[in-house]
């Protein structure tokens, strides 16, 4: 198998990394290869499912991409016979929020978002049905750690239709409120209605 520049070649692969990953609840986001085809370098992007908060455990990665490589290394048939790279990572923060699977994933988290022309720094509390993003503004700190106020008459609770972001993006952050889990419970809609 020498083209793995080809939708082709990748389904072996695909079909191998999606049940390792299964096995350890984790979904495949996607396969990326670049570099020469000498030693290409392939980057297995792993997420974990739609339905569950937070990012993916990095020591599950780490065993998902053991056993996917010992499997590379085994069957000459995933990657072919020449030495390439191979990478298991998670999207890391730096990726753009694209997909409304992108958006389920990022529930609970602080965002930085565009959508008509204005930015928004928000925390992402539900996805609705129809693919609206249910949201909760947070004016974040100033230079000296102290809170910002949000302009009087903003309302706090956005409803944004995925489709009208331009940009977006989960924002680091090392103090999540503790009250995290009650805002995305009283904002995730319930499945009677």
């Amino acid at each position: 198998m020498s083209d793995l520049d080809g939708q082709s070649a990748h389904t072996a692969l695909r079909d191998a990394a999606v049940r390792i990953l299964a096995a350890h609840d984790l979904v495949l986001e996607e396969i990326v290869v670049t570099g020469p085809r000498s030693m290409p370098e392939v980057r297995v992007i792993v997420d974990r499912p739609e339905d569950q908060l937070g990012s993916a455990d990095l020591d599950v990665v780490a065993t998902a991409s053991r056993e996917l490589s010992a499997l590379v290394d085994e069957d000459d048939d995933l990657l072919g016979p020449d030495p390439v790279v191979l990478e298991v990572t998670t999207p890391g923060v730096d990726r753009q929020l694209t997909q409304p699977r992108h958006f389920r994933r990022a529930r609970g988290r602080l965002l930085s978002l565009s959508a008509d022309g204005t930015d928004y720094r928000a925390r992402l509390l539900a996805v609705a049905g129809d693919d609206v993003l249910v949201l909760r503004q947070e004016p974040g700190r100033d230079d000296r750690g102290r809170p910002l106020k949000m302009p009087p008459g903003t309302s706090e609770r956005l409803e944004i239709p995925a489709a009208e972001v331009t940009s977006a993006q989960v924002q680091v952050e090392f103090d999540p409120p503790a009250d995290l889990a009650q805002l995305i419970a009283d904002a995730t809609p319930s499945k009677e209605s």
